[in-house]
């Protein structure tokens, strides 16, 4: 029986401004700081055996600062956050202006629809599970990494491929928790904060 700790980085400029922003790399803010110093008093409720997290900045903070049993952390590039493509750095009324074809196509097709120079929502779900299968399930790991990624995962074990994706609301600073048992995926906790 392991656990499966995700957590949602902490917040930044670009989550407050309303920005799209995958592989963007900006910083946590003090907003960020604090969430995850908040998380780090709720994980150690729990143990972990490894720690892994997504390459960009804002996960890499956030597993520094959570990781209390000070264990070495796995940095993993597919575990970062959807690829966003052409509208990386802009908000919704930008692309709206800039893209607007491309935005309906992203929004009626959005399982499918790969962003110009970036990918598909059922790309980045291929490249999470590759990276959650190859983790010992029966260990407890904790996972740094993005709203996406977590929906993605939660979408997989809990519907159809990424029917549910757009049903979980995992915040800034959020945990999630799957407990496996006989491999089988039970939820014990969303978006505790």
């Amino acid at each position: 029986m392991g656990k499966l700790l995700m957590v949602r980085h902490g917040q930044t400029d670009m989550n407050l401004n309303k920005i799209y922003f995958g592989w963007l790399d900006p910083e946590l803010n003090q907003i960020g700081i604090k969430q995850a110093k908040n998380v780090k008093k709720i994980l150690k409720e729990f143990s972990y055996d490894h720690i892994y997290s997504s390459d960009l900045k804002r996960a890499k903070k956030t597993a520094q600062i959570i990781n209390y049993l000070q264990k070495d952390i796995v940095y993993d590039k597919r575990i970062r956050e959807l690829n966003f493509g052409v509208f990386e750095g802009m908000t919704y009324e930008e692309i709206l202006l800039k893209y607007p074809s491309q935005y309906e196509l992203s929004s009626k097709e959005w399982k499918t629809y790969d962003f110009e120079i970036g990918e598909s929502p059922m790309k980045l779900q291929r490249r999470a599970i590759n990276f959650i299968e190859s983790l010992d399930l029966k260990k407890d790991n904790l996972v740094i990494t993005h709203w996406g990624v977590i929906n993605c995962i939660l979408s997989w074990y809990f519907s159809k491929e990424l029917d549910s994706y757009w049903k979980y609301s995992v915040e800034n600073g959020g945990i999630c928790v799957i407990e496996f048992i006989d491999g089988f995926p039970i939820l014990k906790g969303l978006n505790i904060r």
